[in-house]
This record gives structure tokens, sequence and C-alpha cells, in this order.
């Protein structure tokens, strides 16, 4: 497995990371995932990208993986999690200091690890908590919780075809020390081309690429409903697939 320097965090992870949202499914066997999360890392993935809200994911890869700690990099995020840390329970978001810090806490433990190596939020921060919310992430390394601290949310032109209100990201990148940027990057969805990863190279941001495969979404024949996944349906239709597949 080829890997990577990420920005400048000097830690090497692959080029391939396992999102472990689905390994949290709450009607997914154990056993199953327990077999999933052996798998990658004997594949050579050592990046695996969790978060509070994915139901059991951080508590299986805490059970299942400590005993090889030392053999991958862990991202987790906060800001958005499961009311009362509980796996099907409602989605809550919350990134006031009080929420961020309980999150992460609750993180720390169900990972079975004191420092986790990167905390990132799970989107951005409502303007009114902007200071406040980035204040607590940095926080996060000076209490030695985190090692690393970034943000995973897609640039203005992104946020605008899933939906949300778009928000302005250089000044952000800019003004905050931060360590890692995750957004959207596929073949379908191509915005952070021109609108992130110049600006978080010229940053030195480690970037992560999320969605890299667009949820399979040309494989749906029913349009899947949300902003976002709708947007994309209706790309991946108007594209002659099956032409470049060779069918």
């Amino acid at each position: 497995m080829e890997d990577r320097i990420l920005g400048k965090t000097g830690i090497r992870v692959s080029r391939l990371g396992l999102g472990a949202a689905k390994h949290g499914d709450v009607h997914r066997q154990d056993q199953d995932v327990e077999s999933w999360l052996h798998h990658a890392l004997d594949a050579g993935v050592n990046f695996i990208d969790t978060a509070a809200m994915y139901n059991k994911s951080e508590e299986r890869i805490g059970r299942f993986l400590t005993a090889r700690r030392d053999e991958f990099f862990l991202a987790t995020k906060c800001g958005v999690h499961r009311a009362g840390g509980v796996a099907g329970a409602e989605i809550v978001e919350d990134y006031s200091r009080d929420g961020i810090l309980r999150t992460v806490e609750e993180s720390r433990s169900k990972l079975c690890m004191d420092v986790i190596d990167l905390v990132q939020f799970h989107g951005l921060p409502p303007v009114e908590l902007l200071d406040e919310a980035f204040e607590t992430l940095m926080d996060l390394k000076v209490r030695g919780w985190a090692r690393f601290v970034g943000v995973s949310a897609d640039g203005p032109a992104s946020a605008a075809v899933e939906g949300e209100a778009e928000r302005e990201v250089a000044e952000l990148a800019r003004t905050w020390p931060l360590d890692t940027w995750q957004f959207t990057y596929n073949f379908l969805s191509q915005e952070a081309a021109t609108e992130l990863i110049p600006l978080l190279r010229e940053a030195g941001i480690g970037t992560i690429v999320k969605r890299p495969i667009a949820n399979v979404l040309w494989e749906l024949d029913e349009d899947p409903g949300n902003d976002f996944n709708h947007t994309l349906w209706k790309r991946a239709r108007q594209l002659p697939l099956d032409a470049l597949a060779g069918e």
C-alpha cells in the first residue's frame, strides 16, 4: 500500500483509508465488523476515519483493535453526535465548548484511547459559535486529548450542492492552525479542486478525501432524495457510464 505524509503532521498514512461509518451500523454483526477491520489493517490500510455520530463505530474500533493500536492512525469527529452517546439515538449538533469536550471525552472512552490521533469538526460550527468552537478544538491538543485537529467540511460551492448555507472557509483555514481538512472529491463532485485544494496546499493543511466513490450513486435507480445525493445522482444519470465501462 502506498503512503503519503499527511500535511505538516509528519505522519505517514496509507493513500487509501477506511471509512468506518457503516462499521457502526447496529444491524451489522460484531464478528463481521471485527473481520473487516482486521482485514483492512492486514491489507496495509493504516488510516481509519470514524465519528461520534457513527453509532457503534467508535466502540467497536476500541474493542476490536486495541491490541493493534500501534498499526493505525485514527481520526474521529465531534460537533455532531448521538443523543446520550447511544447508538441509534437522535442526531444532535452541539458545537458549544461543553458539548465538544463532552463528546470527545466519550470518544476517548469508547475508542480506549487517552490520546486520539486526529479530532475533526463534523461540519462547520454555526457562525455565532465559530470562535468558541475553534478555541475549544485547539484546546484539545493542549489538554493532550488529541495529537492533531482539523475540519471535515466542504467548500462554498459543494455546500451549495448539499443545500447548506455557504461558509467562508478561506478565512478559517488561514486563521486557525489546523492540521487537516476533509472534503468531498470524486468524479461527480470536483468543486474542491478549485475552491479548497489550492488553499489548503498554500496553508500546509493535510488533505483527506471523503466520498471518493460518490456513495456509488450511479447504481441507484431511484432518486435518493436528500439535496446532496439528489444533485450528484442527477449528474451521474447524465453521464454515459455504461459506455465508459465498455458495456
